[in-house]
């Protein structure tokens, strides 16, 4: 009885002692200047836009680490995460068609089934602190594996045979991104809507990308009519296109937006 006593004393008093303290006062009192609000996902039927995760002081982690200064310093906070209800994770039965809009970053996507411009692709990105995001055929990948480790400033995922995917074909080859590229493959990619494709990649914890910009020729043109923030550019991985390249990359670095690979556009992190 006087341990338990002497515990429940000692938590009471270091209460006390909290409420009167000027530095744990001047955190409550900043907590709301502080607090982001998340923004939700935009869910229209079976697709979605990805939110942003928001953010509100932890106010006795925050107390703990300026306890030692004794002044409020804004370094020093502590945050706890706040995600949105309609969030990425628990909507993996949604098509992806966009970053979101608060983010000024695009994402640029090539089908990537043979050597053909490969070289003329990674020369157009080189030095310029861009990400492009290959989306790699299964038969491809299997036979180029040592092609696909070496893709400088790119992510790799995984298009299945063909764009059909299978379970083996995903277990497999997202496996064997995973295990060359030293990070998880965790999207499949379409360029309409699918709906067996989508459940079976969410059956499988993948989410689905289908792209608001498709583009088979005439990229520049329709990049001027259709970009935005948040948008996610499919180009087939030709002449043209290829040709083209350095000069939509300018287009877009010139209006502000960042190119960026999958990864970072849909991350929900603030």
């Amino acid at each position: 009885m006087l341990i338990l006593f002497s515990f429940f004393y000692t938590d009471k008093v270091t209460h006390v002692i909290k409420e009167n303290d000027s530095l744990m006062n001047k955190i409550i009192e900043e907590k709301n200047y502080y607090k982001i609000n998340p923004i939700e996902g935009i869910i229209t039927n079976n697709t979605i836009i990805p939110g942003l995760n928001g953010r509100s002081i932890n106010i006795d982690k925050s107390y703990k680490k300026m306890r030692e200064k004794g002044i409020f310093d804004k370094n020093l906070l502590e945050y706890n995460k706040i995600i949105p209800q309609n969030n990425l994770k628990d909507n993996k039965n949604k098509f992806i068609i966009a970053g979101n809009q608060n983010n000024k970053k695009v994402s640029i996507i090539f089908i990537l089934k043979e050597d053909n411009y490969l070289n003329k692709v990674e020369n157009n990105i080189l030095n310029k602190n861009i990400t492009i995001n290959f989306f790699v055929d299964y038969q491809y990948l299997v036979n180029n594996s040592t092609i696909i480790k070496n893709l400088s400033n790119s992510e790799i995922y995984n298009y299945g045979l063909e764009g059909e995917y299978t379970p083996d074909n995903i277990l497999f080859a997202n496996n064997l991104i995973s295990r060359i590229r030293n990070k998880e493959a965790i999207y499949c990619l379409v360029k309409s809507k699918d709906l067996g494709t989508l459940k079976l990649c969410s059956n499988n914890d993948l989410y689905t990308i289908l792209p608001n910009i498709i583009i088979d020729n005439n990229p520049y043109n329709r990049i001027k009519k259709e970009l935005k923030n948040g948008s996610i550019i499919l180009m087939d991985l030709n002449n043209t296109n290829t040709i083209e390249l350095n000069i939509i990359i300018n287009y877009i670095k010139g209006k502000g937006l960042k190119i960026v690979g999958l990864s970072e556009l849909l991350s929900e992190e603030y």
